[in-house]
């Protein structure tokens, strides 16, 4: 008489092969789909000009960076129910869109914060600027309907 793992030995080793096989596949698939970081920050903006609640802050510092096209660090503050916060945002994701200058220091803007989690927020996004100055910010939609808006040139007769 055949003892039960030999009996059952074809059949545990297919079973084994094919988890084997299987968590290979979910293994490959979660290591090549992985988001990048700057498509998790993308999301995270994005989710936060949906989503975030608007409040008033300042902003505190900028810090260029120099000899590059990255607009550096935006430095803000703002205050929810007593508690400061003090965040900064890099503005390397707005590269050609957005022309930010040391006039916006100390100067009032509206901040997009989660309100899940007050520290989770934002100050610029690629459809959303809060800074006061919407010259100084350069945000597609804000410059197509300022486009639309201007007076047509007067007709030369």
């Amino acid at each position: 008489m055949q003892s039960w793992l030999s009996h059952h030995a074809p059949v545990l080793a297919t079973t084994a092969a094919s988890v084997a096989a299987v968590g290979g596949v979910v293994l490959w698939w979660a290591l090549t789909h992985r988001k990048s970081a700057e498509e998790r920050e993308r999301l995270r903006r994005e989710h936060l000009v949906l989503h975030g609640r608007i409040i008033d802050g300042s902003v505190l510092d900028w810090s260029e960076q120099p000899n590059s096209s990255d607009l550096g660090t935006l430095m803000y503050r703002y205050y929810i129910s007593g508690v400061s916060y003090e965040c900064a945002q890099d503005l390397a994701f707005l590269k050609g869109t957005a022309l930010i200058d040391a006039t916006c220091l100390g100067r009032p803007a509206s901040v997009r914060y989660d309100p899940k989690n007050p520290a989770n927020s934002i100050i610029v996004a690629e459809s959303w600027s809060g800074l006061q100055h919407p010259n100084r910010v350069l945000v597609p939609e804000i410059v197509a309907i300022t486009a639309s808006l201007a007076p047509a040139p007067p007709a030369v007769k």
